[in-house]
């Protein structure tokens, strides 16, 4: 089965995004405290409704999307992440996303689901490499992408402002 509904890694449960999850995706998306690097990318309640449609129909359609991510044991969702099809300046590829509640952060947990999202563009979709896109400034997020293997493919300006495209094969 491609679809992966629910994967269990060491320390976290990601769990394909249903409409229950909804409220929680709009209240991460829309809290300022989730923003540091990027505020200027900040979404509406509207727009993040007509997301969380895309993300839905990406599930229907393309067998994967963004995860709900939880600690074992607990219902409380602590951040979302996964791979959506995407086009990036003409090819074809998975756009590796996450964002979590603060109180998350340090932990790791971003690398692990990051991790587990790779491991299965391997297995599955070894035809399309996997992109993070980030603020400049965001050091974490570059970190992370550079823990897994990724390498800068391009830096560029959008909005006015600088970011950072991180490029991974899904072959090696």
């Amino acid at each position: 089965m491609l679809e992966p509904d629910e994967i269990h890694t060491r320390r976290l449960v990601l769990r394909r995004i249903q409409p229950a999850d909804d409220e929680a995706f709009i209240a991460i998306s829309a809290a300022a405290e989730t923003h540091p690097f990027d505020a200027h990318i900040r979404r509406s309640r509207e727009q993040l409704l007509e997301l969380l449609g895309k993300i839905h129909r990406s599930w229907a359609s393309d067998g994967i999307s963004y995860w709900a991510i939880r600690l074992p044991g607990s219902e409380d969702v602590i951040g979302f992440g996964g791979l959506r099809h995407w086009v990036e300046e003409g090819e074809p590829v998975l756009n590796l996303y996450y964002r979590f509640w603060p109180s998350a952060w340090g932990n790791g947990y971003a690398t692990e689901m990051a991790e587990t999202a790779v491991q299965w563009a391997r297995r599955h979709r070894p035809d399309r490499p996997v992109m993070i896109v980030t603020d400049a400034d965001n050091i974490p997020s570059v970190r992370v992408a550079e823990k897994l293997g990724f390498k800068l493919h391009l830096a560029r300006h959008r909005d006015g402002l600088p970011e950072l495209v991180f490029r991974l094969s899904t072959t090696g």
